[in-house]
């Protein structure tokens, strides 16, 4: 019986105990590991974004036919702020921004307008709003809601998607009913 005993609390200390004791002192070396990855990470400095060629943009108003030089992040904001609302997660409104960044870039590289980069008619290029309409429009604390929509657009700074490294034509829209289109079946084209 005693035999039985220590083979017994052998297989045991083998099958689940030493386990145990070496899967610890892994996850305490990868812990270690990664706590100093994240303080390397808190160390680097994040320089500001600058585009270079796509700086400003040369924004059509349709309304009034006049072309407006404008900081593209800034115009994004407008952009965001007309296509989304405001109270919708961060990351939403961070993923707007990027994919707003992508359309208007292609936009910019593949022009429709022969005085403009891109225009404010949603029908033609994307929404936009200016900060006058929007705040007016906006209820509760205005500046917090516009400051969110300025966070999310630089905190995305120079994010595009690319295929071939091409900016895509970045279509998009809220709602889809749970169906979709292709774009050719839309807008035409390829």
């Amino acid at each position: 019986m005693k035999k039985f005993f220590i083979y017994f609390f052998t297989f045991l200390f083998i099958c689940f105990i030493l386990p145990a004791l070496l899967t610890k002192s892994e996850m305490n070396a990868l812990s270690e590991t990664s706590q100093e990855e994240n303080k390397q990470a808190d160390e680097e400095v994040i320089e500001p974004y600058t585009y270079n060629q796509y700086g400003t943009i040369k924004l059509l108003h349709t309304d009034t036919n006049e072309v407006e030089e404008v900081p593209l992040d800034m115009y994004l904001c407008h952009v965001v702020s007309a296509e989304m609302p405001v109270d919708f997660e961060t990351e939403a409104l961070k993923a707007q921004a990027i994919v707003a960044r992508t359309y208007t870039i292609y936009k910019i590289k593949n022009k429709k307008h022969d005085n403009a980069d891109i225009c404010d008619d949603s029908n033609c290029c994307q929404a936009w709003i200016s900060k006058e309409d929007r705040l007016a429009r906006w209820d509760g604390d205005k500046e917090a809601k516009w400051n969110k929509i300025e966070t999310c657009v630089k905190e995305t700074q120079g994010k595009i998607i690319t295929y071939n490294n091409e900016p895509i034509n970045a279509f998009f829209h809220s709602n889809s009913g749970g169906k979709t289109e292709l774009p050719v079946d839309v807008w035409g084209g390829r």
